[in-house]
């Protein structure tokens, strides 16, 4: 039921009684006539509504306006006469109308001539005393030479006639400071136009402090905002673990047969990694409102993949710089028509966050001798060890939350399981493969150690800023190929200075 009903129904209005008709007797209407309080039958011959009224009598004009071009006005309409000019009717005479005739009007003029004033003259006839050597002239101009120094007011045609200035200083009493534009002595950098700051208002102790307004939240970003996702217990996963072992066995599968082949095809493998985990990003970006350039992203992406393989680590500055400039073009332009600052910051986050840290796969495996075959499969194997290690342990043993506020199913127990299985997954790679060694292996599962939670958490930030859980759902088990390989963008680069750190390349 409407608000409106809702009112009638607790106010109703006042009922105003019906318009009737009441049928009276002859008698009744007889006396209502006699009392006047009705009125009896119009007359035969009085007007009624619709009646047309009758023509004028007399006769009918000869034209009809508009007149016709052949019939000239002044003819075709009688005027009156014109009296003549000059004639004046004494007061009161009130047979000057009939006395006057033609014959008046023909035997002469008037017997008494009044002469008209002049239009430029004032109607009362007279004229102010303002001209020289008129009478008074002592009486009028007196007042003008005392303010001019004795010297009367003289009219100004031209420029030279303004050279004196017939007064002085004194008489304009300029001996008051000026101010403003009128100051003489202000710079040009003055403090004309500044302003004091508005002293405090005075606050008493016996007056009420005003309530303050509540603050306004202001959206600089066209993201839509979204709830946050309910994430699973520490204690637990909600994965289908089945699943996720048996895809992780499969890519562990297909990881090994591209190293046993070399690096050409690790390098394929790898291109086609990061190209998948960049569509991912840009299309949760576009997810969350902003309008990034993920054409230019993806192409970007793959380029510096491969310019990093052939070219070596002196094409990543080019490539960059390339990406950046082309990004503020991109929307310059209007190829992609959405806000310029926010989306080629998300453009280039997608790109250099994927793209460029993974271009660094592309230098490792640059390396000669198969030597960057081996520093990728040890990254690569010490990071599985990290994983494994930290949902183990994590699942198992964990009880204190690491960052519950970025990712509440991470535990320091799972972090500290995963630093170790990494670090001696790292000794027993050095032992087995040249030109590594116990130490070297050592050395990478604590560098691996240290920057796979930095990359995990790193993720997991993004997401829960934007508000998924998964970045993609291509890898039954895990998500999106950038939730199983996020680690590894950050373990990439410190791998690849490691090598070189070590002079194993």
């Amino acid at each position: 039921m409407s608000d409106y009903q809702d009112d009638d129904l607790e106010s109703p209005r006042p009922h105003r009684p019906a318009e009737g008709v009441r049928i009276i007797g002859a008698e009744e209407a007889a006396r209502a006539l006699e009392e006047g309080q009705a009125e009896g039958r119009r007359p035969e011959d009085a007007p009624r509504f619709g009646d047309v009224p009758r023509p004028p009598e007399g006769p009918r004009p000869g034209y009809r306006f508009p007149l016709p071009e052949s019939v000239d006005p002044a003819s075709a309409v009688p005027r009156p006469p014109v009296a003549p000019g000059g004639y004046e009717a004494n007061a009161g005479d009130e047979g000057f109308e009939d006395d006057y005739d033609d014959d008046a009007a023909a035997s002469g003029p008037p017997t008494q001539q009044v002469e008209m004033p002049h239009w430029t003259e004032p109607p009362s006839g007279e004229v102010p005393r303002i001209l020289a050597g008129e009478d008074g002239e002592d009486e009028d101009l007196g007042a003008w030479s005392g303010l001019a120094s004795g010297q009367g007011p003289r009219w100004r045609d031209s420029h030279a006639d303004w050279e004196d200035a017939d007064f002085d200083d004194d008489l304009l009493g300029d001996d008051e400071e000026r101010l403003g534009a009128l100051d003489v002595n202000r710079t040009e950098h003055s403090d004309l136009f500044s302003f004091d700051d508005p002293e405090p208002e005075t606050v008493y102790d016996d007056e009420p402090e005003p309530e303050p307004e509540p603050a306004r939240r202001q959206v600089t970003t066209p993201i839509r905002t979204r709830p946050a996702p309910e994430y699973a217990s520490p204690s637990g996963g909600s994965r289908d673990m089945g699943t996720a072992i048996g895809i992780g066995v499969a890519l562990a599968i297909v990881a090994l047969i591209c190293f046993k082949a070399g690096p050409a095809l690790t390098m394929v493998l790898a291109t086609a990694i990061i190209t998948f985990a960049a569509v991912e990003v840009f299309a949760v970006l576009r997810r969350a409102g902003y309008r990034p350039a993920t054409l230019l992203g993806l192409t970007a992406t793959v380029s510096i993949m491969l310019a990093a393989y052939n070219k070596g680590e002196t094409a990543l500055p080019l490539v960059v710089a390339m990406v950046v400039i082309t990004s503020f073009l991109w929307y310059l332009f209007d190829v992609v028509k959405a806000r310029p600052t926010v989306n080629v910051a998300a453009t280039l986050l997608g790109f250099m966050w994927v793209g460029f840290l993974g271009s660094y796969s592309a230098l490792i495996l640059g390396f000669p001798n198969r030597h960057g075959v081996a520093a990728l499969l040890g990254a690569v194997l010490c990071t599985v060890g990290y994983d494994v290690g930290g949902l183990f342990f994590g699942s198992q043993m964990g009880s204190r939350p690491l960052m519950p506020a970025i990712s509440p199913n991470k535990t320091v127990e799972g972090l500290m399981g995963g630093v170790a299985t990494s670090i001696i997954l790292g000794a027993l790679f050095g032992a087995m493969v040249d030109p590594w060694n116990v130490k070297r292996g050592f050395v990478l599962g604590l560098v691996v150690a240290l920057m796979a939670p930095l990359g995990d958490l790193a993720e997991s930030m993004i997401k829960r800023d934007i508000g998924i859980k998964d970045m993609g759902s291509i890898l039954p088990g895990h998500g999106g190929v950038l939730d199983r390989f996020d680690a590894m963008l950050f373990i990439l680069p410190a791998t690849y200075y490691l090598v070189k750190l070590l002079k194993l390349g």
